[in-house]
């Protein structure tokens, strides 16, 4: 008995099968047809399909050969629609193919998460919400003001006007800490007279060998860097008020790290302020002492407001993408550098074991091999026998190697996304360009009455450049 012939009309293009070579693959659209199937065509008796015939032989083939390729030139998306479409198992994919669908796959990933990062915003507000509420939409003027550089010119301004008062408060801060920008306010005489006859508890305990000590416990900023601080106080403070008042949603506000930083910096700030307007009292009670110290190093994490900029500069934004795509790498090479260091750190404990003037116990081993091998070398310790020799140039050596391989993973994560966002920010110019164009170029040409209209009525000519 003669087999089964199942026609296929794909694209206008006829195939012939038999029926056991679908059956192949039963789990598959092809391994399933039957008569009562949608895509039946009972005029022409067969089963037609509107795809690419030139990519439908690549998948008859897989039937026929038990084998799946398709040509080189193929883009990867076009492979996984194809697949999708026809139900197949990408697992049945030839290896020299699968590595381009899974490349493709990458790149697609990686394409939409950077046109979620750069062309969608993380808040706003609804269409809804401003159509039916004009307060809802100045709230989402200023919202884009302060959130995403990106939405208007203004927006932009504003934000190299934040970037400049962010350098003046990390200057004044660098500044406030060198005696020279700092206004005595007690002598080194009297602060001597004050430490003998008081029992003030800050005094007593003030070390006068540590000069940092003696610079806080006797100085000020001068008036100068204090105005700075009061300007970039207000600043922040109401930049702060601005921004949760306009946030879309305001339960989601603190979820963000910047935001809970600018909210402890703005706390710190105004704190230290009001303790600095009484010294007497700060001073006197020592507990306050410790808050005041405790509060103005919180003043550090002012350096993480360089952070709010990465709307504003692609370059750092992607940075910290290749960071977050190449963690779980960095990670274990982590992990594989801190095994390293005990393992050098016993090794060199045991080498120098009868030096008795060099490492002398594992935790200053530990100590010396992450400096080795991070090739700083500061040379507080170091080993002096023969055989701690060997084992110190194996370790920088192994430093070396150990640290080239993330730089190379960072390195290459951040080539491939800065490309992709060169290719998305040329389309995104282009398609301005093009809409812009159109705008320029959009010509009514007036009415044109013929010499002889004959009682018609005039022609009007209408060109869409």
């Amino acid at each position: 008995m003669a087999e089964n012939i199942i026609k296929i009309n794909v694209g206008g293009l006829a195939f012939e099968t038999k029926t056991s070579t679908l059956a192949r693959y039963p789990d598959t659209l092809l391994g399933r047809l039957s008569q009562k199937s949608k895509f039946y065509d009972n005029k022409r008796k067969c089963y037609f399909f509107d795809r690419n015939p030139n990519i439908f032989v690549s998948i008859l083939d897989l039937y026929r050969t038990g084998s799946l390729h398709f040509p080189s030139y193929l883009c990867g998306t076009i492979i996984q629609d194809e697949l999708e479409f026809w139900e197949i198992s990408p697992g049945l994919l030839g290896e020299c193919c699968f590595e381009q669908y899974l490349k493709s796959e990458g790149d697609m990933n990686s394409t939409r998460t950077l046109r979620e990062t750069f062309e969608h915003y993380g808040l706003d507000y609804t269409d809804e919400e401003c159509r039916t509420s004009k307060r809802k939409r100045i709230l989402r003027k200023i919202w884009l003001l302060l959130e995403e550089p990106s939405s208007s010119k203004l927006a932009k301004g504003f934000n190299f006007f934040f970037l400049t008062v962010v350098v003046i408060s990390m200057v004044t801060f660098v500044l406030g800490s060198h005696p020279s920008f700092r206004e005595k306010k007690l002598t080194h005489s009297y602060l001597l007279f004050i430490i003998s006859y008081s029992n003030i508890r800050f005094f007593d305990e003030l070390n006068l060998q540590n000069p940092k000590e003696v610079m806080l416990g006797t100085s000020l900023p001068n008036q100068a860097i204090r105005d700075c601080e009061i300007f970039t106080s207000v600043f922040f403070t109401i930049e702060l008020m601005l921004h949760f008042i306009s946030c879309p949603r305001k339960t989601r506000f603190f979820t963000y790290p910047l935001n809970v930083i600018d909210l402890l910096l703005v706390i710190a700030m105004w704190v230290t302020y009001a303790l600095e307007q009484d010294l007497t009292l700060l001073v006197t009670t020592y507990e306050l002492v410790q808050f005041y110290l405790v509060m103005k190093s919180l003043f550090v994490l002012r350096l993480f407001r360089v952070f709010r900029l990465m709307k504003l500069y692609s370059g750092l934004r992607i940075m910290i993408m290749s960071i977050r795509a190449s963690l779980k790498d960095l990670l274990l090479l982590s992990l594989s550098f801190l095994l390293a260091s005990l393992f050098f750190a016993s090794f060199i404990y045991y080498a120098e074991f009868y030096v008795t003037d060099t490492f002398p116990d594992i935790f200053i081993g530990i100590w010396w091999s992450v400096v080795t091998m991070t090739t700083v070398g500061y040379g507080d310790m170091f080993p002096k026998s023969t055989f701690g020799y060997f084992v110190g140039g194996v370790c920088a050596f192994s430093g070396m190697l150990i640290l080239a391989m993330p730089v190379a993973i960072l390195a290459t994560n951040f080539n491939d996304l800065y490309q992709k966002n060169k290719l998305r920010e040329m389309k995104h110019k282009l398609l301005q360009t093009k809409s812009k164009r159109e705008e320029t170029l959009h010509i009514h040409v007036a009415t044109v009455s013929p010499i002889e209209t004959q009682g018609k009525r005039p022609a009007t000519i209408k060109c869409n450049w």
